[in-house]
């Protein structure tokens, strides 16, 4: 049998599925498409992962920790332990987070509806190609709010600035606390910048990409 890798066709296909499906908020499809997928190429990754993360999103927690070990314990593209964060304890790095703000970031925050969420919506993430996505900023930019209400009514379905974190995305991209917890202050900073008006060219010269 060949190496099973990412670049075979036909799991390239089924993974695709997968994460399309737990994008969409279709967790229980996923679930299935990820556990024939496993059937198949049940030492990859990045296939267990996917499934985990279905699961997960069906309130099947146990399912899905299993799942989480057993991508971390195949042969090809193992993936990473995500860090399991209470509900009480993000909000605690949210507001840690929060304090910690440079001053450029203060008045920013002041201005916009900080919203924390497990998963982004689909219509969120629609196109975006990444169902993975810790934060997202939505509606007018700094610049865009003093325009009139009638010219925001398609930012994004909010006349509001709104920053989003999204704490299984979080999770999923991190491995311990302190991890968890530089991820959320770097999202948080990431979206305020988009919020203040810079790409991403000039978060990274922020220091904030």
């Amino acid at each position: 049998m060949a190496a099973e890798t990412d670049e075979d066709p036909a799991l390239t296909e089924h993974l695709a599925a997968i994460w399309g499906a737990y994008q969409d908020a279709r967790a229980k499809e996923g679930v299935a498409l990820g556990a024939e997928t496993v059937r198949q190429w049940p030492q990859q990754g990045e296939a267990w992962f996917a499934l985990a993360c279905c699961r997960e999103r069906i309130g099947d927690l146990i399912g899905a920790d299993r799942a989480f070990s057993r991508a971390a314990a195949v042969r090809d593209d193992p993936q990473p332990l995500p860090y399991r964060c209470s509900w009480n304890r993000f909000t605690r790095s949210v507001e840690r987070a929060r304090a910690a703000l440079p001053a450029r970031l203060i008045s920013a925050l002041s201005e916009v509806t900080l919203v924390l969420a497990d998963y982004a919506e689909p219509f969120q993430i629609e196109g975006m190609g990444d169902p993975e996505i810790p934060g997202l900023c939505t509606g007018p930019t700094r610049d865009e709010v003093d325009q009139p209400a009638d010219a925001l009514t398609e930012a994004d379905g909010h006349l509001s600035p709104h920053i989003f974190l999204f704490r299984r995305a979080l999770e999923h991209n991190t491995s311990c606390a302190e991890e968890f917890d530089r991820e959320v202050t770097t999202t948080l900073y990431h979206e305020l910048g988009h919020y203040i008006g810079y790409d991403e060219d000039g978060l990274e010269e922020l220091g904030l990409g």
